[in-house]
Formats: C-alpha cells, sequence, structure tokens
C-alpha cells in the first residue's frame, strides 16, 4: 500500500494516485503523433502515386485529397475524382463521387477501397464512345500486399445495376451480390475465385430462345480457379503473348444455376494461335431431363432433337450431381468424342490495361 501513502503514514500520495492518468495521457500523446505522422506520409504517397499515373499518360482530376479516421484507422479520400487512361491502355474514363481507401493503424498493408457511386464509365467503341452509369449498395475492394507488392486483392459488390447514360437502356437490372478473391502465390500462379448471386439482365439483354428457356435471372455463377503464367497476363493483357509463355486457365470448380440450368464443371483451358479457346472441361448436368425440356422450349432444340439428346444424355457417364458431359474445344470447335456440337469464336487479342494498383507495403 505505499504506493498510495507517503512513508510517514499520512495522506496518500498525489504522485501515486495520478500516475496511471499521467501514463494514459503520454500513451496517447504519442499515438496521436504517430497518427499525425502517418498521416501525412499516406498524404505524400498519395500525390507520388498520382503523380507516377501521370506521367506514364493517365490524366486524374480531384477537388482535393483529405486524411481522416483518427484514432480507429487512416482513410485517405479523394473527392470527386475524374481518371482518364491513354489510348494504349484501354482509353477508358472514370468519374465517381468519391474514392477511399482505408486501413487500421497496426495492419497498414491492408486497405480497403470503397467506390461511392453512382459512377460514370466511359469506354471506347466501334462507332464511337459509349457511357455507364453504375450504381450500387456497397462496391469496394480490398489490397493485401507483402514485401512491397501487392499479393492479394478481393472485390465486392452489393446491390449493383448498370445502365447505358446516354439512353437509359438497362443492361443489368439487379446483381444483388458478387465477389471475386484473388492470391498471387510464388509459382507465377494467380488463384481466382468469382461468385456472382442474383443476376438480372436488362429487357432485350437477351436473345429470345434464351429467355424462353432459361428465364432472365440467373441464381448463382461461381469460378474457383487457377491462372498460370499469371505474369506474362497481368504485364499488358494480352492473350497471345499468355498464351505463348504456356498460360492456361485450370479450372477447380465452376457452377451455374440458371433456371432449369443447373451445370457444374472443372478443366483446363487456354486458348490457340487464333485465341480461340481450347482444352477440355467436363460439365455435370443435374437435373438433364428438365434441362433438355427447357431447350425445347425456346426452340433451342426442336422436340424431336430434344428426344435424342436426352437419350443420349442418359448414356453419358455418372457422376455425383448428375450425368457428365466430357467436353473438347479445339480448332473453333465444341466436340463430344468425335461429334462436333458447336463453334467457338476467337477472343479478343490485347485486352484494356486496368490502372496500375499502387504497392502495398508490408507491416
Amino acid at each position: 500500500m505505499t504506493g498510495f501513502f507517503n512513508r510517514s503514514g499520512g495522506a496518500p500520495s498525489r504522485l501515486g494516485l495520478f500516475l496511471p492518468f499521467i501514463l494514459f495521457g503520454v500513451a496517447v500523446a504519442i499515438y496521436a503523433g504517430y497518427w499525425v505522422w502517418m498521416s501525412g506520409e499516406i498524404r505524400t504517397a498519395a500525390h507520388d502515386w498520382i503523380a507516377q499515373q501521370e506521367a506514364e499518360g493517365y490524366v486524374i482530376v480531384h477537388d482535393g485529397l483529405s486524411v481522416s479516421g483518427f484514432p480507429f484507422r487512416f482513410t485517405v479520400t479523394a473527392r470527386n475524382p475524374d481518371m482518364t487512361a491513354p489510348e494504349g491502355d484501354g482509353g477508358w474514363r472514370v468519374q465517381m463521387p468519391a474514392l477511399s481507401a482505408s486501413a487500421l493503424p497496426y495492419n497498414i498493408s491492408h486497405w480497403i477501397v470503397a467506390f461511392r457511386t453512382p459512377a460514370e464509365i466511359d469506354l471506347p467503341a466501334e462507332d464511337g464512345r459509349v457511357r455507364y452509369l453504375a450504381e450500387a449498395g456497397e462496391a469496394r475492394i480490398s489490397l493485401a500486399g507483402q514485401q512491397n507488392a501487392t499479393i492479394r486483392i478481393g472485390a465486392e459488390i452489393e446491390n449493383g445495376r448498370l445502365a447505358n447514360a446516354a439512353s437509359g437502356e438497362v443492361i443489368i437490372e439487379v446483381l444483388e451480390s458478387l465477389i471475386l478473391s484473388g492470391l498471387i502465390e510464388d509459382e507465377d500462379l494467380l488463384r481466382l475465385r468469382v461468385d456472382i448471386a442474383g443476376l438480372v439482365l436488362g429487357e432485350g439483354r437477351m436473345d429470345a430462345a434464351s429467355l424462353a428457356a432459361f428465364g432472365n435471372r440467373a441464381d448463382r455463377v461461381r469460378l474457383d480457379a487457377a491462372i498460370t503464367r499469371w505474369s506474362a497476363l497481368a504485364g499488358d493483357a494480352n492473350l497471345a503473348y499468355w498464351s505463348e509463355q504456356g498460360g492456361r486457365m485450370e479450372i477447380a470448380g465452376a457452377q451455374m444455376e440458371w433456371g432449369a440450368a443447373r451445370l457444374s464443371g472443372d478443366g483446363s483451358l487456354g486458348v490457340d494461335a487464333q485465341l480461340r479457346p481450347e482444352g477440355r472441361i467436363s460439365i455435370t448436368v443435374a437435373e438433364p431431363v428438365s434441362f433438355v425440356e427447357s431447350l425445347v422450349r425456346g426452340e433451342i432444340l426442336t422436340p424431336a432433337d430434344g428426344n435424342r439428346v436426352e437419350a443420349a444424355l442418359m448414356l453419358m457417364p455418372r457422376r455425383e450431381g448428375g450425368v457428365s458431359l466430357p467436353l473438347r474445344l479445339q480448332q473453333g470447335g465444341i466436340f463430344i468424342g468425335p461429334a462436333r456440337i458447336g463453334d467457338v469464336a476467337p477472343l479478343a487479342g490485347p485486352l484494356p490495361a486496368p490502372l496500375e494498383l499502387p504497392e502495398v507495403p508490408e507491416d
């Protein structure tokens, strides 16, 4: 008890009473100083990143940068950002009310970037440019770094909508949720997972046959895959170069629930010299009878063809969950065994390059 009483046993020591509060005040002052210093570093890094992008041909305009969030986080916010890419990187333009990035003080290698909508997206098209209006209840991406490089990225959109800003034509009426995650591994591999739920396309966005067969709402679309030779694709988004380097998409699992189409699959895909998809994929049809009936209802198959397809499906190998269709994509065709059942068109060559992400420092 000597900490609270003087040596003569008299009244409590004032130093003993106030020492915890003094120490707490010192700790708060040190933390506040750290927060102020780090917020300045973050603001400087944001300006440096903008300057670097502008030196590479981007045009970035905003109404000011601010850092807030004391004491629980760092949040850097750009008001009314307007970003335009050079023609060589796709020539796209994006405008939105605000763009912010937040990190916790004890983990500045992990940033959550939030986009405030409505956002205007301007893209080049064959007959000029087209401008889209994107809205979402929530729209954010997650960036995590290691050794001064971004190695993990995630994205999430809730209650999204997309329309043509000029005509008002609705492209996506509802997107209940989209979750995307990517992880770059040491073997030059990108592990990718995409999960879309509750996708409703706008009126006129689907052909009449598919609409009659399956409706305009997809309950679930999911992909779990690994992209090899990732650095060859990430450099300038050129599919031809990626293919030359031996790039492949290894599909561990895919799923689609769209009306009577209850499909899942796995396989390996790449592109050939003419950028046509090639490889093998096994598709499992969960409800083959209902699936064929939908194809007939949409007049994709005639009743006679529907009977033949249904009989053929009954002869296919069965897996847990349905009938398995082993497909081969080769020389622009889709094959089941020796029978060619469809065609595939070439994919685009150089894809539009995204804005280079800032390097995320490691703790």
